[in-house]
């Protein structure tokens, strides 16, 4: 853990305690898990830190394709968008998917039109001058370094860097975002929003709009959302691994999963958060680092940490 953080990393530190506490709000009042899970996952889309909604990353063509997925454990209720562009925030739209329509994902232009029917709103001069001058000099350092002939994404992938030796100036992160509730009722839900991949190949798909992979909920048992290389994360079907381990808790199961997905593509590859149905949480990630925030009954902030081995920057419930 670095003693010193830049500007950006405070700045990162704060937007995630925000949408944490955004979401808490809602909790306290008496909000279901499922519309916690989307207001943080949704503020987090406008406040333009992350990547996903107004901070989303751009493809090789110097386009914004976003995914976004909801997931409501009463009922395995799952809606998703996958590879849509202009709309404000994709994981409104998947809820929207989930309860208005017959269907599970809806993608591209029919994604986006569907919107338009909603009346949703769509972001005006997007993506920014500043993202497009970002592609400009990423795609031209991938050009340098011989990536374009080569293809490979692995040299983009990973949460805060692609190495363990140290850790990756937050300035220069953008994470996949997410959230995992849990109400007074009992009722679990995850949400999840992202750019993908920096300078993918236009038309990729990744985990989050994947059910089992980029997230899982199930009521009585856990959920989880993951970051991080989609890739992998799907061929493993992250989430619902964790899921399924989570009787013996979601700090166990969450660890558990990276565990496997490392045994299975190395290190430097993904981060999961996960709460159980005692409301006990865990955090578990094999990059740089992962930026995360917890809330529990009694809290008067949420916590958040950053790096690995990292302690919360506020006290946490025992249960936690």
């Amino acid at each position: 853990m670095r003693a010193l953080k830049s500007r950006g990393e405070e700045r990162y530190r704060s937007s995630l305690r925000a949408a944490c506490a955004h979401a808490a709000g809602l909790l306290k009042d008496g909000a279901g898990a499922l519309d916690a899970a989307v207001a943080a996952t949704r503020y987090m889309e406008d406040i333009g830190q992350f990547n996903a909604g107004l901070g989303a990353c751009l493809n090789m063509d110097g386009g914004i394709e976003m995914d976004a997925a909801v997931m409501d454990g009463t009922d395995r209720g799952f809606g998703a968008v996958a590879g849509v562009r202009g709309v404000a925030n994709p994981v409104v739209l998947a809820r929207h998917v989930m309860e208005q329509t017959q269907h599970c994902v809806l993608g591209g232009e029919g994604a986006a039109d569907f919107a338009r029917s909603l009346a949703l709103p769509f972001r005006e001069n997007f993506p920014s001058q500043q993202r497009r001058e970002e592609w400009r000099r990423k795609k031209q350092k991938l050009e340098a370094e011989g990536g374009l002939e080569a293809g490979g994404l692995a040299a983009l992938g990973g949460v805060l860097g692609d190495s363990l030796a140290e850790p990756a100036p937050v300035d220069d992160v953008a994470d996949t975002v997410g959230a995992c509730a849990l109400d007074a009722a009992g009722h679990l839900a995850s949400a999840v929003s992202t750019g993908g991949l920096w300078l993918k190949q236009a038309g990729r798909i990744g985990d989050s709009p994947l059910p089992g992979a980029g997230l899982w909920a199930l009521d009585g048992l856990g959920a989880a959302v993951a970051t991080g290389t989609g890739e992998t994360i799907l061929r493993m079907l992250l989430c619902k691994e964790v899921v399924d381990r989570m009787a013996d808790g979601a700090g166990f199961a969450a660890q558990a999963g990276i565990d496997l997905l490392e045994e299975q593509f190395g290190i430097n590859m993904a981060g999961v958060i996960a709460i159980d149905a005692r409301g006990r949480t865990g955090f578990a990630f094999n990059t740089r680092g992962m930026g995360r925030a917890l809330w529990t009954t009694g809290m008067d902030e949420p916590a958040v940490a950053v790096w690995p081995g990292e302690p919360w920057d506020r006290v946490v419930a025992a249960r936690c």
